[in-house]
């Protein structure tokens, strides 16, 4: 059995078909699809359904994942083991993203990485489901770190740091009766227009918690987008501040009843040694990434 075919497996799970899989390891399709093929003749059984739009895990690939994800970790530290007889630091880090963050100064903390360790790469992951998405990467192994916002500190399976916190700001449009007052209170929000984020966001998670009673008008997956949308009076938006302050000339309303807080943490598995380049870019950020001076 080749690591390859099963490199490849993965990348179609993750991707759901031969092309996408394809284009994210920088092979040509041919190569995966006669991979995945070669595979499942070793192993005697389907390990996809082959539809016209995507590639469905069969019950043999779905008891094929994690075994497979196991041997690539594996192969992975054994280069991370003579790496560090070697004395180096190297390899890639998939790192799980959030959109938008300002509340600290990633960007310094990389270069500083890029600096000090030039061998490690990085490989930064958007999930469309924000911080849920990114614990699921982490609890699967397709991501080494990720980062979380406003989630317990306690997730089980999962060691979080937390870098730094601020508090959730209205967003509306400047003649809006909210921005006119100067302030607002969660009971405020159940007869306007919200503009919310998608489950799975940690802005969406403290809104939801905050102020289970709103009337929901879209969702966006863009916060500079929902606050232009704001702007425009579209309907209202509640998002950090720093990303607030970043949109020049909105309103930004603070909430005078509770503290909306939304809290950003860096995190990775609690089962699993993270190799020495993870490590390395974690220190990085726990030393770099220092919080933005946002106020309350």
């Amino acid at each position: 059995m080749e690591l390859r075919h099963l490199e490849y497996f993965l990348a179609c799970c993750d991707q759901g078909t031969f092309t996408a899989a394809a284009r994210s390891l920088n092979v040509v399709q041919s190569a995966v699809s006669t991979g995945v093929a070669r595979l499942e003749r070793e192993l005697g059984e389907r390990l996809f359904d082959r539809t016209p739009t995507v590639l469905v895990l069969t019950d043999a690939g779905r008891a094929v994942v994690g075994p497979a994800r196991a041997a690539l970790r594996a192969r992975a530290d054994v280069f991370d083991a003579i790496a560090g007889v070697r004395g180096e630091i190297s390899g890639e880090v998939a790192v799980g993203a959030l959109v938008n963050i300002v509340s600290i100064d990633l960007a310094e903390a990389l270069a500083e990485l890029h600096r000090r360790h030039p061998g490690i790469t990085i490989a930064m992951r958007q999930n469309p489901r924000g911080t849920s998405g990114n614990i699921v990467g982490i609890r699967a192994g397709t991501l080494d770190l990720a980062f979380l916002g406003a989630y317990p500190e306690h997730v089980p399976g999962i060691a979080v740091y937390r870098l730094a916190a601020e508090p959730l700001v209205l967003v509306c449009s400047p003649d809006h009766h909210l921005a006119q007052a100067g302030s607002f209170a969660t009971a405020d929000l159940t007869e306007e227009r919200v503009i919310d984020y998608p489950p799975g966001w940690g802005t969406r998670a403290v809104v939801d918690q905050e102020v289970p009673v709103r009337r929901t008008v879209i969702e966006v997956a863009d916060q500079f987008f929902g606050m232009s949308l704001a702007v425009k009076g579209f309907g209202v938006t509640l998002v950090p501040l720093g990303v607030a302050r970043e949109q020049s000339g909105v309103p930004i309303v603070p909430c005078s009843d509770k503290q909306l807080v939304w809290e950003i943490s860096i995190a990775h598995s609690s089962t699993r040694t993270p190799s020495r380049a993870a490590r390395a870019v974690l220190d990085s950020v726990l030393e770099l990434a220092r919080p933005a001076a946002v106020g309350k």
